[in-house]
Parts: C-alpha cells; structure tokens; sequence
C-alpha cells in the first residue's frame, strides 16, 4: 500500500510492532547512529527510526515525510519525544530536499511488498549522489525479492482490506488488477525451490542499482501462480527478515495469478520516475493501474 499512500494509523500501529524487523532496524541504528549525522527517509507517523537515532547519539536527525498530515503527525512525536533540537522533520520528498550537510547515515524503509515496489531505487541512488557523505551506512544494507510456484486453490478475501481498495483504486485513477497479499502459513503453498529474482544492494563501496532490471528463472509447470516476497538484510552481517517466515507485520507476499514453467521478472521505473512497473512473463503489473477483471482470480474477487 506504500506505493499508493494508503497508510492508515492502523497500518502505523502494526509498524510499531516490536517485531523482527522492528529489533533488527533497531540494533543497527543503536551501532551506526551515535556521534554521526543521521538521515531517515519516509519516517511516517511516528518518526520511529529518527527518534531511534537521535536516542542512540546521532550529532543530528532529519527525517523526510512525503505525506503531510504524517509529517505534521511526525513533528508532535518528535516534540513528544522531547528531541525537538535533536530531529529535524521535513516535509516533502527526499528528491526535493536539500541539506545543510551530507549524511554520514542513511535510514529508509520504503521497502514493498516487492522489494523495490515503493520507489527505493531512484529515492536511495538520488540520496547517495546529493545528500550522503561518501563512505555513508545504509540501513538496510541489502533488499531482495523472491519468487516460487504456489497451488493456492480457494482463496478468500480479508475484509479487514476492503477499506483499502478505494484507497488504492482512487490513487491509481480507477480499479484495476492490484497485487494481492497472502496471509497465514503462506510457506505450506510453495510447490517449487524459491528463486531470487531481484537483490537491491545499498552500499557505498558497490555500484547503485540499476533502475530497470530483467531476470528469467525456471520454477516447473506447477501450481495456480507464482509467490513474490522479501527478504531484508538490514545490515551485512545481520540476520536476513523473511517475509515468508512471518515475523515481521511490515511485509506480506503477493501473489501474481500466473502459471509457467519460465518465469521472466522485469523491473523498470515507470513515468512518475519513482515506482517500478513490474512485467512477469505475459501479465503486466503496471503501477498506476491498468486492466480489471483480466485474471480469472480477479474475475472471482470482482463480480460483475
């Protein structure tokens, strides 16, 4: 829902859960911040990691916020926090902003359910070319997806999400065939070996990721559609947070109704600049909508 500003204070709140990827983003801003100039993009409601950061001893926190009403929202936590010198909120997009010094800490968890679905690779190549210093930690050190077949026969529809879909419909001009999230134990419907299908590096000492990208994988003739998730190495030697295992609320796995023994994955940024379209195999899964009802499992979800 990231790419699509559908956040709610209920998907603030599961945020906050101190989950896996709560504890891992945590412990690596608890080691890197102290004594350093700290950027966190995309801080959301809370401000949750620049005022991790700012908590650790970063010498200064500024913390980006596209959405207004969470930057507003930003601003009282901070002050609520009692770290009003400490954090500077700014509202806008990190592609806009300037700052007065360079970051030798780089903070993001605009992380999809795609990895790369909520526009990190332009967001992230354009912070390291203007904002951070260059020897800069980036936290997380490493995003990828995954992809394998699954043989989901009956799915139902959680009406806890029917409040999203307007959202969602509304932010793309119309309704159209949106990626799907699976929930419960999401691992028993695997029907083939998981392949890796994009990895995301962000690490001053490595080129930045390319912005359009394609990868084939052969994952057998099996199942009713493939099963996209993340993986996240918050740091380079931490443990990996896999979507898969559910122990983070931050991500959940899609599921793209597609059959095929070959798989091809494309990525390439779409015409806002910031969000990828995705193409697998013949099924195109553009950001900013395209058909509706054209899967027979959309079919089912959207009665005519």
């Amino acid at each position: 829902m990231g790419e699509y500003a559908a956040y709610d204070d209920a998907v603030y709140d599961a945020f906050d859960t101190p989950d896996a990827r709560h504890r891992a983003y945590r412990d690596a801003i608890a080691q890197a911040a102290p004594g350093r100039i700290v950027l966190d993009i995309g801080t959301g409601r809370d401000a949750l990691w620049a005022i991790e950061a700012a908590k650790a001893g970063a010498r200064h926190v500024y913390a980006i916020e596209a959405h207004p009403d969470f930057a507003r929202a930003a601003v009282a936590a901070v002050q609520k926090a009692g770290l009003r010198d400490q954090v500077t909120v700014l509202p806008g997009l990190s592609t806009e902003q300037t700052l007065p010094v360079r970051v030798e800490v780089c903070v993001s968890e605009i992380i999809g359910n795609v990895a790369s679905a909520e526009g990190m690779i332009p967001v992230l190549n354009d912070a390291r070319a203007r904002l951070c210093t260059p020897d800069c930690t980036w936290i997380p050190f490493r995003a990828q997806t995954w992809a394998a077949a699954v043989d989901l026969a009956r799915p139902v529809l959680a009406t806890e999400a029917l409040p999203y879909l307007d959202a969602v419909f509304a932010a793309a001009g119309g309704p159209f065939d949106l990626r799907l999230c699976l929930a419960g134990p999401v691992h028993e419907l695997l029907v083939s070996e998981p392949a890796l299908v994009e990895s995301l590096v962000f690490d001053s000492r490595r080129p930045p990721p390319p912005p359009s990208e394609k990868v084939t994988v052969d994952l057998g003739n099996r199942g009713t559609g493939l099963l996209l998730w993340t993986r996240v190495a918050v740091t380079s030697a931490g443990r990996e947070i896999d979507t898969l295992s559910g122990d983070s609320r931050g991500w959940a796995p899609i599921y793209v109704p597609a059959s095929a023994s070959t798989v091809e994955f494309a990525r390439r940024t779409s015409d806002d600049l910031i969000h990828p379209d995705y193409e697998i195999n013949t099924l195109m899964s553009p950001h900013h909508g395209g058909a509706f009802r054209g899967t027979e499992l959309h079919r089912w979800l959207f009665p005519a």
